[in-house]
């Protein structure tokens, strides 16, 4: 079962905690992330814009034939998007490419050599153009980016011109496809009046002929007589069948028209021949609803599998369904007036003829009926020759008056300012990849540092206390001075863990650390000097003999030592040495030979703290890291209590718990931990544990001035030793 005891609820501080350790990595990563987009943004080529508004209608001025009501369309998405598509054609775009010399600008801005004529169009798409529609408008924007801004200027109003130009020559097209049939029953109109023409001629010649040179015919009619009511009514028959013929001529050539056209092109037709009707009507515009609500399905994100897009794209079959059948029903039904007109004009002949035969019945040795007849037959295809002309004659003047199915709305001028690179955005960017970067690698390392960096991390993970928070950058007290704000992290370390006399002997204390460089050697020092300045009779043993360091700090010699003691050449009084310090005396590790490492046993180590416990109130024991060397453990097993130093934000805390384990299995008295080297000044969260900064901020400008000379003398003189030393000093300088 896992110790739920163990979890830790992090606040905002503890983030913040790590915001401010690790804020050097933050602030490179960010120099770095910023500065090369500064950098590199400065090296891009500078793109200029320039654009051109059109707008584009549907139909262009009335381009059908048959029209007699202006049609009114709505914004078509369909038919936009079709536009769309048109204007970044090849048809289009080819034209201007070739007629501005693109290939050549391109292949120098590029570098690229031999393209093809669909290389250079794909280029120019990709790095030129960029189209778009102003919502529920007819307005569409052509965009032309280029490192010139004249020549995107150019490029656009190239663009629109050319795709009015297109525009133009489709409708100019699909006039002319419109009154073809049209003219041509003109023509042929023409040719039977032609015919009919010459036969009358042919008549009255024959008749001159017979009669004689001398007989007069006037006014259409023989001289034998004035026109019957049957010539009257024969008269008027040819009438109504030239007017009949008429519409039947027009719905005839309207069929023909339409009989072969799509569905979709019948559509756009039937409002233009005024054939739409209210259904037809009513169901266009719920089709258009449709479309246009599964589109903003679609731009909120749902995709085809989604209910209601299935549900609309449904709904929007059906309507196209029902669309469909009543535009075929209303091409049938035109299909079927242009055959009854037919029909009519038929029935209309007969019953003339029907006139026409009666008449000669009734005189049939009037040898005028022939040429009267054919008179009457050719005013008749005149009158219906005179009406064709007429109605032709109205639609080519019609189709005269120029078309606008495209309108440039706004030219496209030179713009003097760069859209790329957009050096504002980029940096706000780059502001903000750089902060993201930086603060997550520094919660990414932080996540990866396993050392300890906190109070909770000892006890969570050490199951102990901390006795003792000991701030960065300290010196023995000795360089600093017995007033050293410092001093107050150790007077509470000595007050927690009571360091005083014993009725029955000195107090034993070793600190140990899990590996070099923790700090335990200062540690353990200031410890003893701050308990002989308070009055305290304190000896300081050295027991490190590989790597000693308290010789140095107090600048004494550094034999005999206990190592002259273990291997028998000098008694154990004579090691002790007094120092400057009032209270202290120390015992030097003094050199003990390779062959005899290990000399310190159990035996040994209780001899000497039974030897001096009688003398001393206080014994500090410097020991050696606990991993790996067998003197810190004989040490830890004989005093009376152990402290364990751990350098804050240094080594793994899996070593530390090893240490505390080590000592536990020594049978040592572990009393609590002292966090070493802590950045209080980063680390907030240690201020409320150590009066150090308020000691810090008492400090008047002169004495935090004399400390810093102080420490300066101090590290100088450590420096001269060292140099004198030789390899030893180097040795100390570890601890």
């Amino acid at each position: 079962m896992p110790d739920h005891s163990d979890e830790v609820t992090l606040h905002f501080s503890d983030y913040w905690r790590i915001v401010k350790n690790r804020w050097p990595i933050i602030l490179t990563i960010f120099i770095l992330v910023v500065g090369t987009a500064y950098f590199y943004s400065r090296g891009l080529t500078k793109i200029y814009s320039s654009y051109v508004t059109v707008q584009v209608d549907k139909k262009g001025q009335d381009e059908t034939i048959f029209k007699n009501n202006p049609e009114n369309f709505g914004v078509d998405p369909v038919f936009l998007q079709t536009e769309f598509e048109i204007i970044k054609s090849k048809t289009v775009l080819y034209p201007v490419i070739e007629q501005l010399n693109l290939k050549s600008v391109i292949s120098q801005r590029f570098g690229v050599e031999n393209l093809t004529d669909d290389q250079v169009y794909q280029f120019f798409l990709r790095q030129y153009l960029n189209v778009q529609q102003f919502r529920s408008t007819k307005l569409i924007e052509i965009d032309v980016e280029s490192p010139d801004p004249a020549q995107a200027a150019e490029i656009a109003n190239t663009i629109a011109a050319q795709y009015e130009k297109y525009r133009i020559d489709k409708l100019q097209e699909g006039i002319n496809n419109a009154i073809a049939p049209f003219k041509d029953k003109v023509e042929e109109q023409e040719k039977l009046v032609a015919d009919l023409n010459a036969k009358v001629g042919t008549i009255r010649e024959e008749r001159r002929k017979k009669l004689g040179p001398d007989y007069v015919i006037a006014g259409g009619a023989t001289q034998q007589g004035s026109a019957s009511l049957l010539d009257m009514q024969i008269q008027n028959q040819e009438a109504k069948v030239a007017s009949a013929k008429t519409d039947a001529t027009v719905k005839i050539a309207l069929y023909n028209k339409i009989k072969d056209l799509s569905i979709q092109d019948l559509e756009n037709i039937l409002p233009a021949i005024n054939k739409e009707d209210q259904n037809i009507s009513n169901l266009r515009q719920t089709y258009l609803s449709n479309q246009s609500y599964i589109i903003s399905l679609q731009q909120q994100g749902l995709d085809a599998e989604h209910p209601k897009v299935k549900s609309a794209v449904a709904a929007l079959a059906k309507t196209r369904d029902q669309l469909d059948k009543a535009i075929l029903g209303m091409r049938e039904g035109i299909k079927y007036d242009s055959e009854v007109s037919q029909q009519t004009v038929s029935a209309m002949e007969t019953e003339l003829k029907m006139l026409k035969d009666q008449r000669r019945q009734t005189d049939p040795s009037d040898s005028w009926v022939d040429l009267e007849q054919a008179q009457r037959d050719l005013e008749s295809q005149q009158q219906i020759l005179n009406l064709l002309k007429a109605r032709y004659q109205q639609e080519v003047i019609d189709n005269q008056i120029k078309a606008y199915p495209v309108t440039i709305i706004n030219q496209a001028e030179s713009n003097p300012r760069p859209i790329k690179p957009k050096l504002l955005l980029i940096m706000i960017a780059a502001v903000a990849a750089g902060l993201f970067l930086g603060v997550s690698l520094a919660f990414f390392i932080e996540y990866l540092d396993t050392s300890i960096k906190s109070l909770d991390d000892v006890e969570r993970y050490l199951k102990t206390s901390v006795v003792g928070v000991i701030p960065d950058d300290v010196d023995p007290l000795i360089n600093e001075g017995a007033d050293s704000p410092n001093g107050e992290a150790y007077r509470i370390l000595r007050a927690k863990i009571d360091l005083k006399g014993k009725e029955d002997g000195a107090t034993t204390l070793t600190i140990v650390s899990g590996g070099p460089g923790e700090g335990k050697s200062t540690t353990i020092f200031n410890l003893a000097y701050v308990c002989a300045y308070s009055g305290i009779n304190t000896l300081l043993v050295d027991v490190d003999f590989r790597r000693h360091s308290l010789d140095k700090i107090l600048n004494v010699e550094n034999q005999p030592g206990l190592a002259d003691f273990l291997i028998g050449s000098t008694p154990l009084h004579d090691c002790i040495r007094s120092t400057d310090v009032p209270n202290l005396h120390i015992i030097t590790s003094g050199k003990l030979p390779s062959h005899c490492m290990g000399a310190l046993s159990p035996a040994k180590m209780a001899e000497i703290i039974a030897t001096l416990k009688p003398y001393y109130e206080v014994i500090l024991f410097d020991a050696p890291p606990i991993l790996g060397i067998s003197d810190a453990a004989v040490v830890v097993h004989e005093v009376d209590m152990t402290l364990l130093a751990v350098q804050h934000r240094r080594y793994p805390r899996h070593i530390s718990l090893r240490a505390k384990n080590a000592i536990t299995e020594m049978q040592g008295r572990f009393v609590g931990v002292v966090l070493n080297k802590v950045q209080l000044r980063s680390d907030d969260s240690y201020y409320y544990y150590t009066s150090y900064y308020g000691y810090e901020e008492g400090y008047d400008k002169a004495s935090k001035k004399k400390l810093k000379k102080v420490r300066k003398q101090a590290k100088q003189k450590k420096g001269q030793e060292t140099n004198t030393s030789g390899s030893t000093g180097s040795d100390a300088e570890q601890y």
